[in-house]
């Protein structure tokens, strides 16, 4: 584990490795990932779930086109939601906040830690880095 100091000046202690995560919450991590992976909620993800319909149609896969046109549609739906699966990975990777462990890793639960770690300062840079570092391992399983 390792702490991180926000600029508030609290601190949040993080899994630095999938091999720290208790089973249940690796699921977890794995499941958020997978997920921004594959809807995404961002201008990249929907920029990149345009060109691929786009690409479809013009090829004449219009059964796979129906396809990639409901994956755009979640996607716009979640950035419009201001959700975003690599937080929620992010927050699977929190051990201690506050002094205390943080155990809810329900969607709801999650979604309080990454509110109140966001009003202490947790910026996107640093959830990139964090999730970004514990990714590395998963490709080396």
């Amino acid at each position: 584990m390792r702490a991180l100091t926000l600029p508030s000046a609290d601190v949040v202690e993080l899994h630095q490795s999938i091999f720290e995560l208790p089973t249940g919450r690796h699921s977890e991590f794995q499941y958020w990932l997978i997920r921004q992976a594959g809807i995404g909620s961002d201008a990249a993800a929907i920029g990149q779930r345009f060109s691929t319909a786009t690409a479809l149609l013009a090829g004449g896969k219009t059964e796979e086109a129906a396809d990639a046109l409901a994956v755009l549609h979640y996607a716009f739906e979640e950035a419009l939601a201001k959700f975003s699966s690599r937080h929620l990975a992010f927050g699977c990777l929190v051990a201690r906040w506050k002094g205390q462990p943080w155990t809810d890793t329900s969607e709801e639960g999650l979604s309080r830690l990454l509110d109140e770690l966001s009003a202490a300062g947790l910026t996107e840079g640093l959830v990139v880095e964090e999730v970004e570092t514990v990714k590395k391992e998963l490709r080396r399983n």
